[in-house]
């Protein structure tokens, strides 16, 4: 009996009627359909926008309304301005590096894609460990990127993050011996994955999922997984990508110590930048998205110790979310509200 159209070679890993793999993009989807779909998790964005809100009206009622805007007047729309401008090249520091993981993954797209992409995943970044970025995994599907590699990059990317801001606390702030522990427990938690990603295990765990029918996606993604953190992780390439994150990190602490020194003249520079990067760790340790609510009391408890008053150390605090976290934010649902999943036509 001749076989159905469209069936020859239906073997189980290749059949295009079936199932993808979960770490593969689907192969049947039709021009058109798949490719002209949006995402945007409005839910989730939303319930972020309103705990920050809530949280934010009830630090101008603890501050003072009047004194709160008194400090933001002084602050000014031009140093506004220049602190979102000054972020924007943080972030692209920061795409650069991205772009090296997905040329170390073998990831191949366009530049102009890849930023769109990675900028989309910031619409989400206020999620707990910036988790929420991991959407650019669905994303880069369409351009055969195996989820597996792509979370491995991030992976990598965010153990990165927290070695450079860790570096720039030891450097600026108090207790430095306790800021190297936290960068080099990072590296360590890299090292012992690469470690993993290299030894008998993986191939063991793999043979076993593969002998399980419904575990068999699991397996895939784990072994995507492996291959790229074998290719993206050395210790060189670590240090390299930490000292990136460590600039683009420092860029948005001189935003807050330009926020700062504009409010209360007597602040340290150096000490507003090590303020700046303890609270970005405390926020990131506590797991709430975006750190919201416990980055702004650190910030502002330590200023308020220095001395600064309190209306202008939160005036300072709420400043630079605005232009660090919200800015990220915009633009990343601006991106995202356009951005396509599926194969590409």
């Amino acid at each position: 009996m001749a076989e159905p159209p469209g069936h020859r070679d239906c073997r189980q890993d290749r059949c295009p009627h079936s199932r993808a793999p979960d770490d593969q993009p689907a192969s049947d989807a039709r021009p058109g359909d798949e490719s002209r779909r949006r995402v945007l998790p409005v839910r989730s964005i939303l319930i972020v926008v309103v705990l920050a809100a809530t949280g934010y009206i009830g630090l101008a009622f603890w501050a003072g309304w009047s004194e709160l805007i008194a400090a933001f007047r002084r602050i000014g729309v031009a140093a506004l301005l220049g602190g979102a401008l000054a972020v924007t090249s943080s972030l692209l520091f920061r795409f650069g590096r991205w772009q090296l993981l997905m040329k170390r993954i073998g990831a191949r797209l366009p530049a102009m894609a890849s930023l769109r992409i990675y900028v989309a995943g910031l619409a989400l970044t206020a999620s707990p460990g910036k988790v929420g970025e991991t959407l650019r995994s669905a994303m880069l599907l369409r351009w055969q990127v195996p989820v597996g590699a792509s979370l491995a990059a991030f992976l990598v990317d965010r153990l990165c993050d927290v070695v450079g801001v860790a570096v720039l606390a030891a450097l600026t702030g108090p207790a430095p011996a306790l800021w190297i522990a936290v960068a080099g427990a990072a590296l360590g938690a890299g090292m012992l994955l690469h470690a993993a990603a290299i030894g008998r295990l993986p191939s063991t765990l793999q043979a076993w999922l593969a002998s399980i029918r419904v575990l068999r996606p699991v397996g895939r993604l784990l072994a995507s997984a492996g291959t790229a953190l074998r290719r993206v992780w050395s210790l060189p390439r670590a240090l390299a990508y930490s000292g990136i994150g460590a600039l683009a990190y420092s860029v948005q602490a001189l935003v807050f110590a330009t926020f700062v020194t504009i409010l209360w003249p007597e602040a340290s520079a150096s000490r507003a930048a090590g303020i700046y990067a303890t609270a970005t760790l405390t926020g990131a340790a506590s797991m709430i998205p975006g750190g919201l609510g416990v980055m702004e009391l650190t910030s502002i408890a330590l200023l308020a110790g220095d001395g600064m008053p309190v209306p202008d150390a939160t005036a300072a605090v709420v400043a630079t979310r605005a232009v660090t976290l919200w800015f990220a934010i915009l633009l990343g649902i601006g991106c995202l509200a356009t951005a396509p999943l599926g194969d590409r036509r």
